[in-house]
């Protein structure tokens, strides 16, 4: 039997991490549209607000609150003293699963269609500026940022 022989791999070279921006603005406006169809708030506000302002928003405080045993911001109940004695519990709003309902079909139809068009529109933006985004990332690449458009 021949012997077989022995090549050592070329190691490679480690690659820098460039960010791209275009991705990134994407991404952004696609979980825009997300949040704002399920949760009725945009992206900035599902993440930054500790609350909601209306009761058919959810914040992600809110959404984490639920998922651990606490409430979902979507209900509330009050006590009311009756005269005579006893107490009226008086409760607004619509339960979680309802509430996410309510927010789709009100904002459904604007987020499917946002979510086909604008990738949609990315891969035609990405196709008609394709030669002076190259030269771009060429001057980005020879001055050391990591990033690209």
């Amino acid at each position: 039997m021949a012997r077989r022989r022995n090549r050592s791999k070329t190691p490679r070279k480690p690659r820098s991490k460039t960010i791209n921006a275009a991705g990134v603005v994407e991404a952004t406006m696609i979980a825009n549209a997300v949040t704002q169809g399920f949760f009725n708030v945009g992206i900035g506000q599902f993440v930054k607000n500790t609350h909601s302002m209306t009761g058919s928003q959810i914040t992600a405080r809110e959404l984490i609150s639920g998922l651990t045993g606490g409430s979902y911001g979507t209900m509330s109940s009050i006590k009311l003293p009756k005269v005579g004695g006893g107490y009226q519990t008086l409760t607004s709003g619509m339960t979680f699963g309802d509430q996410i309902k309510e927010n789709l079909s009100n904002n459904g139809g604007k987020m499917v269609v946002s979510l086909v068009l604008i990738p949609a529109g990315f891969k035609a933006f990405k196709k008609l500026t394709s030669k002076p985004r190259s030269l771009t990332n060429q001057a980005l690449k020879m001055s050391g940022l990591p990033v690209r458009v």
